[in-house]
C-alpha cells in the first residue's frame, strides 16, 4: 500500500527527470527552433512501453511518444544498455518527418527498467522544400527522409557510418548532428536519473508506487470526465485545399461522454487528400487529448492512467487516418483543427469552460536559400503565434501558440542574427480579433525581408477561407492572410505555396485572430475604448461591431487619447438592435 505523500513524492521525482531530460535537449542544441522556440518534448516509459511522465515544453507530442514507443520497442527485445532507436515514421506510430524521435532502453543491474525517449523538431529533413514542409507532395517519399526505427546508437555513442547516410540527405548537416547529439544527451540524462530513483527506491517499490500512481490518475480523470453531462455532441469544419486540389475539406468530431468515459469520434471527415494535409491516428490523438486535458483540469498527471477512459476513433482511410504511405507533412494543422473542434462540441455542455476557436493554425513557415555573409546555404522553420478565442469572462489573448502548441516566440534579435533576414514588421494585427461581450485575441503580423538571391518563402498552414468561429453570438476572428511584398507591391500566396524571393523582397504571415463569445452589444464601453486607445480595435470597427461611438482628434493626441460619447454610443446600440443601422452609418466617429 502506497500513502498519499509517498506517491506525490515520487510522481514529482519523475516529473523532475523528464524536466531535466528537456532542459538538457535545449541547451545542448544548436538549431534555435529547439534552443530557443523549445519545440521539443522528453518521456519517460516502464519496461512494458507505459507512459510514466512527460516533459510538457510541447504537448503535440505526447500523441507521438505514447503511440511510437510502445509499438517500436515490442518489435525490439534484442535491446541492450546504450542502445538507441532512431525513428521519423509516420507509420510506425510517429508524426510528419522532422518530428525525430530518440528511444533509449534502460537498465539497472542488467535488468530492463523502462525506456527514454525524446522528440525533436528538426529544421530540415531533406526533401525538396527547405525545412521539411512539402506543400504539394502526393507521397511520403516526397516529403524527405523516412527513419523506421533504426539502431542507431551503441553504447551511447551514434553509428557514425549510419549518421553519415542520414546526415548526407539534410540541408546544415553540421547543426543537425548537434540537434541528434543533443538527443542523445537527453536520453543518457534520464538513464542515470531513472537508474538512480529504482536503486534509492528499489526495484519492487518502483512498481508498487507506479501501478498506483496509473490509478489514482485514473481515478482522478474518471472524476472529471464524470462532472460532464452525459450526451453526444458534434462539431464540424473545414480546411483549406490540400496544397494539390483547391477545394475545402471536411474535418469532423463527435464526442460521447458516458459516465466516466469519453469517445471523440472522427467519423464524417473527409477521404485522405491526394496532398499533404493528412494526419496520423497519433497526431489526432494528440491534437484532441491535448485540449481534452485542458478542458479537464491543468493539474491532473499526464501517464498511462490518463489514457484508459478514453477512446479515440480515427476511421481508415480518412485524411485523420491515410493509407500507408500518404502525404503527411500538413499533418499537425488538421491535428490543430481537431482540437479546436472539442471546444465547439462542448460548448453547449460546459459553456463557461470552453472558448471561442482560436487560431485554428500551426502556421508552418520555412525559408531557406543562399547566405551571402557566409556564402553557404541557410534553412528555417517557425510557427508563428495568432489569437486566442474568447471565453466566457475573459478576452481572449493576442499573439500566443495555442491548442497543443506550446512553442516560444522566436526573437527578431536570434533571427537576424543567425539568418540572412531583416524583420520589417512583428505586430498585432488590428481589428483581427472577433466581436463579443468578450473579445478575441488577436493575430500576429510577421514581415520577414531576405537578403541574397534565390529564397525560398514556403507555407504548409490553412485558416485563409474562414475565420476561427464565435460563440453565443460572438463574431469570427479574421481569417489568415499570407503575402508577397504587402506594403509595396501585395501579392497574395495561398496557405500551401512556395514562392521564391529575390534580395529586398519581403514575405508577411498573417494569423488569425480568435473568436467572440456573447453579444458584442453586450461588451462594457469602457473596454471597447480601452481597446481602441491600445490600437487593437479601430474607431470604426467599435461603431459598427460593438455600437460603441469613440471619438478621436488628430489635434489632442489621436486614439491614444480618444473619449467615448455615451449618448451617442446608447443611440448607436438601440438602433442596431432594432436593425435599422448599416455599416457607415453616422455616429462612427473617427479623427477630427
Amino acid at each position: 500500500m502506497v500513502d498519499s505523500g509517498s506517491l506525490e513524492i515520487f510522481r514529482h521525482a519523475l516529473t523532475g527527470i523528464v524536466e531535466e531530460m528537456g532542459v538538457t535537449l535545449q541547451r545542448t542544441a544548436h538549431s534555435t527552433n529547439i534552443k530557443i522556440r523549445r519545440d521539443h518534448t522528453c518521456a519517460l516509459f516502464d519496461a512494458a512501453g507505459r507512459h510514466l511522465a512527460q516533459h510538457d515544453v510541447a504537448p503535440q507530442h505526447i500523441g507521438s511518444l505514447v503511440s511510437v514507443v510502445p509499438r517500436l520497442t515490442r518489435e525490439r527485445p534484442d535491446l541492450e544498455p546504450g542502445d538507441g532507436l532512431l525513428v521519423n515514421d509516420p507509420y510506425a506510430g510517429a508524426v510528419h518527418l522532422p518530428d525525430v524521435m530518440l528511444v533509449s532502453p534502460l537498465f539497472v543491474d542488467d535488468d530492463l527498467v523502462g525506456y527514454a525517449a525524446n522528440s525533436a523538431h528538426h529544421v530540415d529533413i531533406g526533401g525538396p522544400t527547405p525545412g521539411g514542409i512539402p506543400n504539394d507532395s502526393t507521397s511520403l517519399y516526397g516529403e524527405g527522409l523516412v527513419i523506421p526505427g533504426v539502431k542507431a546508437v551503441r553504447d551511447w555513442a551514434y553509428d557514425e557510418e549510419l549518421l553519415a547516410l542520414v546526415l548526407r540527405n539534410l540541408r546544415e548537416p553540421d547543426a543537425r548532428r548537434g540537434d541528434l547529439l543533443a538527443q542523445l544527451g537527453a536520453n543518457r540524462t534520464g538513464e542515470r536519473r531513472y537508474a538512480a530513483l529504482v536503486e534509492r527506491y528499489g526495484a519492487g517499490a518502483v512498481d508498487d508506487h507506479l501501478e498506483a500512481l496509473f490509478d489514482y490518475t485514473e481515478r482522478r480523470v474518471r472524476a472529471a470526465i464524470a462532472e460532464l453531462p452525459d450526451g453526444t455532441v458534434h462539431a464540424e469544419d473545414a480546411l483549406d485545399g490540400d496544397g494539390v486540389v483547391d477545394e475545402p475539406v471536411t474535418i469532423a468530431l463527435t464526442v460521447t461522454v458516458d459516465g466516466d468515459e469519453m469517445t471523440l469520434d472522427f467519423a464524417g471527415t473527409a477521404p485522405e487528400n491526394e496532398g499533404p494535409l493528412n494526419c496520423t491516428p497519433a497526431m489526432a490523438f494528440a491534437g484532441t487529448m491535448a485540449v481534452v486535458m485542458a478542458l479537464l483540469g491543468g493539474d491532473l498527471p499526464k501517464n498511462d492512467g490518463f489514457y484508459r477512459p478514453f477512446e479515440v476513433v480515427t476511421p481508415p482511410g480518412t485524411m485523420v487516418n491515410p493509407s500507408r504511405n500518404r502525404p503527411v507533412a500538413g499533418g499537425w494543422e488538421v491535428a490543430m483543427r481537431a482540437g479546436e473542434l472539442v471546444t465547439r462540441a462542448m460548448a453547449d455542455a460546459v459553456p463557461e469552460r470552453t472558448i471561442a476557436g482560436s487560431k485554428g493554425i500551426v502556421a508552418n513557415v520555412a525559408y531557406g536559400g543562399h547566405d551571402p555573409r557566409t556564402e553557404r546555404p541557410y534553412v528555417y522553420y517557425e510557427t508563428v503565434a495568432g489569437g486566442l478565442g474568447a471565453r466566457a469572462t475573459k478576452d481572449g489573448l493576442d499573439a500566443v501558440q495555442t491548442g497543443f502548441q506550446n512553442t516560444a516566440n522566436s526573437p527578431i534579435e536570434a533571427l537576424e542574427t543567425e539568418l540572412p533576414v531583416v524583420v520589417r514588421r512583428y505586430e498585432l494585427v488590428p481589428d483581427s480579433g472577433g466581436p463579443g461581450r468578450t473579445r478575441g485575441g488577436l493575430g500576429v503580423r510577421r514581415d520577414l525581408e531576405f537578403q541574397g538571391e534565390g529564397n525560398r518563402f514556403s507555407l504548409l498552414t490553412d485558416g485563409t477561407r474562414s475565420g476561427p468561429w464565435g460563440l453565443f453570438g460572438g463574431q469570427p476572428g479574421r481569417p489568415a492572410r499570407y503575402r508577397v511584398n504587402p506594403d509595396t507591391d501585395p501579392v497574395e500566396v495561398g496557405s500551401k505555396s512556395t514562392t521564391t524571393l529575390a534580395a529586398g523582397e519581403v514575405g508577411s504571415v498573417q494569423t488569425p485572430g480568435g473568436g467572440g463569445y456573447g453579444d458584442p452589444l453586450e461588451r462594457d464601453p469602457a473596454a471597447v475604448l480601452e481597446d481602441v486607445r491600445d490600437g487593437k480595435v479601430s474607431v470604426q470597427a467599435a461603431a459598427e461591431a460593438y455600437g460603441v461611438v469613440v471619438v478621436a482628434s488628430a489635434d489632442d493626441g489621436g486614439v491614444e487619447a480618444a473619449t467615448l460619447d455615451p449618448a451617442a454610443t446608447r443611440a448607436r446600440r438601440a438602433a442596431i438592435r432594432d436593425g435599422r443601422a448599416e455599416p457607415g452609418d453616422d455616429g462612427a466617429g473617427g479623427a477630427g
